[in-house]
């Protein structure tokens, strides 16, 4: 049922050994919640940014650093055609009692129960929680899916207040630094910030046209698997529409009625309703992550615009013709994936009039960011570093940019090259 993996290594069913990073910061989480607890661990996150290759490594370190007996590990992949039979809770609680038939493994010891791409099967979470009140068993469970609606509002439903939810992004750039094994500079995050950061793609030798054919098949699939088929999506046409037209302004804000106005002066059929359904569908899928602005002066979130993000560069690189790495707003994206990558809650912010790129938060503590590409002249200078001084609390605020050199502080605000590996630490006073 599970690949064969060894000391970080998977050898695929046709014998191609792949080097593998160990995605240390998700395999850490899924150790720590290991033993000795009722929760479900829940991974999510957009299709092939890695969830599979997380669970195979930690299964790998059950077996070899816990000593865990594989007989007490039970794996599913629900996309995998083994298991295409496998439609609903019954299946599913058959299977499991012909492994456990099969495999007799030691009931007296924790049973893993890992099942993956769990959106597939009808009525998961009435079984799950089922298994959560055996007090005969302890079964620990690990799901994964690609449908933060679905997950969320199932588990919400039958399972509350027993699940922890921890969502996988593609390969930050440090996982990519360490695939390649290369320092942090310039020129390896421009080489970064032209590749796709989903991990099948470090396997494809950079070879552009088959990284854009694999993509394009995610995309497809994202689009036409997680949202048009699940959702009875009508207006297929219109879906991709919006798509390309989000991707094509990404980290530009834009509110739904903006929105609706620009595709219907493109001849573009469409109405606010659908729209906003439609944009919610891609959320839910991970593709695109759309950002809340916060007004820095009333101190609450703002209704109406927000910025989009796409959770993988690589889809605008490859799979469409505008990409402009002279343009800030592809640092811009980056610096946001970062972000989030770092743990950090993320808001575009306002004051008065102007912007102010994100606003993060973590652990009671706050950055404020400004990014851009270069700083080419005194008038972006500016602009970047003037618009944080009309912020006047004292938190850490930070100017982002490709420039070979740093030009250090500015009244207090720190210019920061987005290489640093220290880009995000964090001052040292709690929020109030």
């Amino acid at each position: 049922m599970i690949k064969t993996i060894i000391l970080g290594i998977i050898i695929d069913r046709t014998n191609k050994i792949m080097k593998v990073i160990i995605r240390k910061k998700y395999l850490d989480f899924l150790i720590k919640l290991a033993f000795n607890n009722k929760l479900i661990k829940v991974l999510s996150g957009q299709r092939r940014a890695g969830k599979s290759y997380i669970l195979r490594q930690f299964i790998d370190a059950l077996i070899k650093d816990h000593k865990v007996s594989s007989k007490n590990i039970f794996y599913v992949n629900f996309e995998d055609e083994e298991f295409k039979n496998i439609k609903n809770k019954d299946d599913l609680s058959e299977l499991i009692k012909k492994y456990t038939k099969e495999r007799k493994p030691d009931l007296k010891k924790e049973l893993y129960l890992i099942l993956d791409e769990i959106q597939e099967i009808t009525g998961w979470e009435k079984l799950l929680a089922s298994y959560l009140a055996n007090t005969q068993i302890q079964y620990q469970i690990y799901i994964t899916g690609s449908n933060s609606n679905l997950l969320s509002s199932e588990l919400a439903t039958y399972i509350t207040g027993r699940y922890i939810v921890q969502e996988i992004l593609p390969f930050s750039y440090q996982e990519f630094l360490d695939y390649y094994q290369l320092e942090s500079n310039q020129t390896n995050l421009i080489e970064y910030l032209n590749s796709s950061s989903l991990p099948e793609t470090f396997h494809l030798n950079k070879e552009e046209e088959i990284i854009r054919n694999y993509l394009k098949a995610v995309k497809d699939s994202i689009l036409l698997k997680d949202i048009v088929q699940r959702y009875k999506v009508e207006n297929v046409a219109l879906l991709e529409n919006l798509f390309l037209f989000l991707i094509d302004n990404i980290s530009n804000p834009f509110s739904i009625n903006s929105i609706n106005k620009t595709l219907l002066a493109n001849n573009i059929s469409t109405n606010i309703n659908t729209l906003s359904n439609y944009i919610k569908y891609l959320e839910e899928s991970f593709v695109l992550h759309g950002v809340s602005r916060y007004d820095l002066k009333g101190k609450k979130i703002l209704e109406g615009e927000k910025k989009y993000y796409l959770n993988d560069l690589g889809l605008r690189k490859f799979l469409f013709s505008k990409f402009d790495l002279a343009n800030g707003k592809f640092l811009e994206n980056f610096v946001y994936n970062e972000l989030r990558y770092h743990g950090f809650e993320v808001y575009t912010g306002k004051i008065n009039d102007l912007e102010i790129d994100f606003v993060a938060e973590k652990n009671k503590k706050r950055i404020y960011i400004q990014v851009a590409y270069l700083l080419a002249d005194e008038k972006v200078i500016q602009r970047e570093f003037g618009n944080l001084q009309k912020i006047k609390d004292n938190w850490d605020k930070i100017v982002i940019s490709l420039d070979p050199l740093s030009m250090g502080s500015v009244e207090g605000i720190e210019h920061k090259q987005a290489w640093d590996k220290n880009l995000f630490a964090l001052p040292a006073k709690d929020l109030v």
